[in-house]
């Protein structure tokens, strides 16, 4: 079994998402794939594509110093990254996508983003939300 965990951009949330999923992915004793996803094409640009591709070498480092089995996965298919993390996920059979989310308001309420929202309305896997 593999799980998926999404990553969107680097941050203190980021680094929360990667403990989590390193922690996990041992207790599991799966693998993780690490995915960005960006849409492409005139959507996307080359900056994008580098500061994803960062992203997940960043991801990788720290898999590699866990001891963790991974994969990375820039994602640029065409598609909405929600719609896509959902189908990354069902294609490759995952056991649960792991995602963040932020809070948004000074008055402390957690909302989702439209891509964790996304994934937690469509994924049929269970979805972990880091915030």
């Amino acid at each position: 079994m593999v799980m998926v965990v999404a990553l969107d951009k680097p941050s203190d949330r980021t680094e929360r998402i990667l403990k989590f999923a390193l922690e996990e992915a041992k207790l599991r004793n799966e693998k993780i794939l690490f995915v960005h996803s960006l849409f492409g094409g005139d959507k996307t640009t080359e900056k994008e594509v580098k500061a994803g591709e960062e992203l997940l070498e960043d991801a990788a480092k720290k898999a590699e110093a866990a001891g963790v089995e991974y994969e990375t996965h820039l994602l640029v298919r065409g598609k909405n990254p929600g719609d896509d993390i959902v189908d990354f996920a069902k294609e490759v059979q995952a056991s649960v996508v792991v995602i963040g989310v932020r809070k948004r308001r000074p008055a402390g309420k957690l909302l989702f983003g439209s891509v964790a929202q996304h994934v937690i309305l469509h994924a049929e896997q269970p979805v972990i939300c880091i915030k």
